[in-house]
């Protein structure tokens, strides 16, 4: 087998999977500050709604994943998915500068959208293992998110600089002509092995549900992601409205340069993922990841209640390092859980039914955000929604017996 630290594939696949996530930060930046543009005064509601449509076509389209990547093959499901999502966001982003009605074009368009991020979903993990690790599930994901952290510094940093200075709309169009260099790679590049094989299932959800009832590995693990989807997953896709209740202006900049120091967090995954290893099995290291997650909310809302206006992008900026961190060093864990929680030899089905569940949430999360957000303090939501996540934390811990100690130093 190919070295994968050495071979120009993994690094190639990197360096492209980088420009797709740049575009993805700008993307997201760009149609949320179209929608908070666009309301009439709900913000939140807005936003939640748009992203509601596209959540849950993107819940509709994993669930019929695998089952099309079974009879075509992974790969090239992936290579489609993504010049989908390079057609899409292209057209959309054109018609997004040059006319008017850009709440009515992108709510039609989220369905779209969502189809496109819901293939992408299930099979990243498993593509990126084929280029970046054969062996390593989390390991693989951990060393993408380190380059995707780099990526999305520039996709956030440069992404809310161009909108602010011209139209949401060049920021939903540099999302399809970022993700063009990863399709043209996945259609002809080789990777270092096959991807996993994929079974496919006559009635997905059926399996889905099935599945996440009868497996008492995957019980736990998709109760973590039901409190994740609905409590810590919202704020950064919602962080445009939330900034706008504070009055933060300029806002697509603002908001640009906090996403920048989220992604600042993901050069420290690798690290974080590799100490929490090598102290904890993969479910009680999300455990701990997601706490750290929570903290950092936690000073996030203080820091607003704190109201320092000469100083308070900076200080969320720095917050934000904290909370990239320890976001993005809870997915490659609780996707590592789920692959060790299928049957031998079927990875994907656990992955597959943990990232269905955690898609099918995902628009409750944005919409119940999106009402609390227009109903309450920006302050206050993220406050209770990092406290709910800490009390589901300590239930799992408490119920499933996991011990969650300190990680002893070396």
């Amino acid at each position: 087998m190919p070295n994968a630290q050495r071979d120009p594939r993994t690094t190639a696949f990197l360096l492209v999977g980088g420009l797709a996530v740049a575009g993805t930060i700008a993307g997201q930046l760009g149609a949320t500050s179209a929608t908070t543009y666009a309301s009439s005064g709900n913000r939140g509601i807005t936003t939640g709604v748009f992203l509601a449509f596209m959540l849950l076509a993107a819940g509709v389209a994993s669930l019929w994943t695998s089952r099309i990547a079974a009879k075509w093959g992974a790969l090239k499901v992936f290579a489609w998915a993504q010049i989908g999502v390079a057609t899409s966001w292209t057209i959309v982003g054109i018609i997004e500068v040059s006319t008017d009605s850009s709440l009515a074009v992108l709510l039609i368009a989220a369905p779209v959208f969502g189809i496109m991020s819901g293939a992408t979903a299930v099979l990243t993990p498993f593509i990126a293992s084929s280029y970046i690790d054969t062996q390593s599930l989390a390991s693989s994901l951990s060393r993408r998110s380190a380059v995707s952290g780099v990526a999305a510094m520039l996709g956030a940093g440069l992404g809310g600089f161009l909108i602010h200075e011209t139209n949401p709309g060049i920021g939903i169009v540099a999302n399809g002509l970022l993700t063009i260099p990863l399709a043209v790679f996945a259609i002809f590049v080789r990777p270092l092995a096959a991807p996993k094989q994929v079974r496919s299932h006559a009635h997905p959800m059926r399996n889905t549900l099935a599945m996440l009832g009868r497996s008492t590995q995957l019980r736990p693990l998709a109760l973590l992601t039901l409190a994740w989807a609905i409590a810590v997953t919202p704020m950064l896709t919602m962080i445009v409205p939330i900034l706008s209740e504070l009055n933060l202006s300029p806002l697509p900049s603002g908001a640009g340069l906090m996403l920048a120091g989220v992604a600042a967090g993901r050069l420290f995954v690798p690290y974080l993922t590799k100490r929490l290893l090598k102290h904890h099995q993969e479910f009680p290291a999300a455990l701990w990841a997601a706490i750290w997650t929570s903290g950092f909310m936690l000073a996030f809302a203080a820091s607003i209640l704190l109201e320092l206006p000469q100083f308070e992008l900076v200080v969320w900026m720095i917050i934000g390092v904290g909370i990239g961190a320890s976001r993005f060093t809870f997915r490659p864990l609780i996707i590592g859980a789920a692959a060790k929680s299928g049957s031998h030899g079927d990875e994907m089905s656990g992955v597959a039914a943990l990232i269905i569940l955690g898609t099918f949430l995902a628009p409750v999360g944005v919409l119940l955000w999106g009402f609390m957000i227009d109903a309450a303090s920006p302050a206050a939501v993220v406050a209770l929604c990092a406290v709910a996540m800490i009390a589901a934390v300590a239930t799992l811990a408490v119920t499933y017996g996991q011990r969650t100690t300190l990680p002893a130093n070396n």
